[in-house]
């Protein structure tokens, strides 16, 4: 029997257990194909061109492996309404994560000055007051973690990296940058 007779959540068993498993996701991710570019196309909409289409489709993409390996079947859904909600969740929470990044760049930026040579000496004072008070609020409200999960993004590291670094998943490394990020809005 030829692949494309068989059902998606067959196809999805298929995958899972490793029986032509490379077909078998291939023909998938073509028949979802519509329904990853119409959840790509529903979050560029709100956003418009402030994230990129193809880090969208990236991030459909990834949401439908995941999708594909936890389906459960006899659940009540079908595995398109299962990859159609999955994807619009991963999408969701990619948008609120972008959201949130510029407003603490933003914070941290007007706190730190980036050349106090070019300065005039009472905006160094007023920024170096800033920073003593931004580090002061670091000091008393946020956790030891969440100070140093706020670090490891200031330095740059990927959400993976920071993780590994500090021996947390990244989920609980996420939960403490919101708890930092609400923090430091809230005293600052």
């Amino acid at each position: 029997m030829d692949l494309h007779d068989y059902r998606d959540e067959i196809l999805a068993e298929m995958f899972v257990r490793g029986e032509q498993s490379a077909m078998a996701f291939e023909l998938l991710l073509q028949r979802m194909q519509p329904v990853l570019h119409a959840r790509v196309e529903s979050a560029r909409q709100r956003v418009g061109d402030a994230v990129a289409r193809d880090d969208l489709l990236q991030e459909a993409t990834m949401a439908f492996l995941s999708a594909v390996t936890t389906y459960q079947a006899g659940r009540g859904a079908s595995l398109r309404t299962f990859v159609s909600v999955c994807v619009s969740n991963r999408l969701n929470d990619a948008l609120r994560k972008h959201a949130a990044a510029p407003q603490l760049e933003q914070l941290l930026e007007s706190a730190l000055p980036l050349s106090a040579s070019a300065m005039d000496p009472q905006d160094l004072y007023a920024a170096m007051e800033d920073a003593r008070r931004l580090q002061q609020v670091m000091a008393q409200q946020l956790t030891p973690l969440e100070r140093d999960a706020l670090q490891a993004q200031l330095d740059g590291l990927s959400y993976a990296s920071a993780a590994q670094v500090l021996g947390i998943s990244p989920k609980a490394l996420d939960n403490a940058l919101q708890r930092a990020r609400k923090k430091l809005q809230k005293h600052l």
